[in-house]
């Protein structure tokens, strides 16, 4: 009897550990819904990271493109001799650089070929002696507003850098020159980097072509291709490709003209990697206390709730982004006709505003202002730092009132000043072009000088 009962137990091991064996090799080769969800949702958090991190300056270089007075200098530039022209662009661009914290700014006469950056006078463009110089040419003939290239930056140490190029053009349509601004890769990169060393992915921005524009390995910027990916600029949905437990998921970037390019190798919920360490580990044991164990583990891990994230912000109990994304969607349309205007402002110069009176809750005290010209017509937000959104349910001129009340109440109370962009929502777009409608009024408010309010009514990017 004891040897039939020892025979049996064998047996019943034996099959346990075939069993988890197989069942291993079919988990680790078969992902199922939940690992193509992870990989969408990080792709996701990527996503807005990315685009947030180079929106800003993309903003700005296409509000410089159309500042009426740089380009009437350009249609004047001839008028006035070399060292003159140099002394005004220098001023121009470096007070542009030192306000927005950018590695460069940079612009380009068409009519004189004359380079000029924020340190002065650089060169003259001539792509056939400076193998540098061939992206002018090459941006000239594609004919459209903007583009994004990455290249190593001679005027800053050959760093890698996200160059933002913005065509300038007449009234007429004749071509200027082109300007823009230069952001080092540097910081895109450690944040790209804590992602791939916590979840085990490889993130890449690509072009139309599939060729490598930003990585966090620079030996693959401009000289690698991803091949079997969904380059399709119409498409504003992930597309996922999988293979095994590996998924690659492209998004086309429409505000930037690049995709993103997320490959995961796939996420392995703790339901399953739980009752794998226990099946091979106890495989000694009774097949129905090892179920039982595999069950009671299943059920654990099925009853873990994560805490929600908080929708309201700490600091001034406003909703946040969060509570917006919950609420709306960026990427959806509004679903009410009860919101009539979108205003995006922020704190002029904060970062040395608050450093020079430390112990003043600057961003407090100017929620707390807003507060009172804002909560009882719309829905007021907090959205990042020192940037707020407002839903105003007032007509543009009523909310434009507001805005121009509002940066002179602040002025007058705190002794800061306010930037606001406002613009009319339009229904029939998402939520997200609305935003950046907005943003461009916010980015030419400051780029005047600041301490007031503009409307942007133009296309949205």
């Amino acid at each position: 009897m004891r040897k039939s009962y020892f025979a049996l137990g064998a047996v019943t091991v034996s099959l346990a550990f075939v069993l988890s064996t197989v069942f291993s090799f079919f988990l680790m080769e078969h992902p199922d819904e939940r690992d193509r969800e992870f990989s969408l949702m990080l792709a996701g958090r990527v996503n807005d990271v990315v685009t947030d991190e180079i929106l800003r300056p993309l903003l700005v270089s296409r509000t410089m493109s159309n500042d009426n007075l740089l380009v009437d200098w350009l249609q004047h530039e001839e008028e006035h001799p070399l060292g003159e022209n140099v002394l005004a662009m220098q001023s121009y661009l470096s007070r542009l650089k030192e306000e927005f914290g950018y590695t460069s700014a940079f612009l380009i006469s068409e009519k004189s070929r004359c380079y000029y950056t924020y340190r002065g006078f650089n060169k003259i463009i001539n792509p056939l002696n400076d193998p540098h110089d061939k992206w002018y040419p090459t941006f000239i003939k594609q004919n459209i507003p903007f583009e994004l290239n990455a290249d190593t930056d001679q005027v800053n140490g050959n760093h890698w850098t996200i160059f933002i190029n913005c065509r300038i053009s007449a009234p007429d349509g004749t071509l200027l020159g082109v300007c823009g601004v230069g952001v080092v890769m540097d910081h895109l990169k450690q944040i790209m980097e804590s992602y791939e060393n916590q979840y085990g992915v490889k993130i890449n921005l690509v072009d139309s072509n599939g060729l490598v524009q930003m990585a966090v390995d620079y030996s693959d910027i401009q000289r690698m291709y991803l091949n079997n990916i969904e380059l399709d600029n119409e498409n504003d949905n992930y597309s996922v490709r999988q293979n095994m437990r590996k998924y690659r998921i492209s998004k086309y970037l429409k505000e930037l003209g690049w995709y993103l390019v997320v490959q995961s190798g796939g996420h392995r919920s703790h339901s399953k990697v739980f009752p794998l360490i226990i099946l091979n580990i106890f495989s000694a044991i009774i097949l129905s206390t090892l179920f039982y164990l595999v069950i009671y583990l299943m059920e654990r891990n099925g009853s873990e709730k994560h805490s929600d994230p908080n929708p309201l912000d700490e600091v001034t109990e406003l909703p946040n982004r969060i509570y917006f994304t919950e609420a709306y969607g960026e990427n959806g349309i509004f679903n009410t006709t009860r919101y009539k205007c979108f205003i995006v402002f922020d704190i002029d110069h904060f970062s040395a505003e608050q450093k020079a009176r430390p112990g003043v809750p600057l961003i407090k005290l100017t929620a707390d202002i807003a507060k009172r010209y804002f909560d009882m017509s719309g829905l007021l937000l907090r959205w990042r730092s020192d940037t707020f959104v407002v839903l105003s349910e007032q007509e543009l001129g009523k909310s434009m009132d507001l805005c121009r009340d509002f940066c002179k109440q602040v002025n007058e109370e705190l002794g800061i000043t306010i930037s606001a962009g406002l613009a009319p929502i339009v229904l029939t777009d998402s939520i997200k072009k609305n935003y950046y409608s907005a943003m461009q009024g916010c980015y030419a408010a400051k780029f005047a000088g600041g301490n007031r309010a503009i409307i942007h009514q133009g296309e949205n990017l």
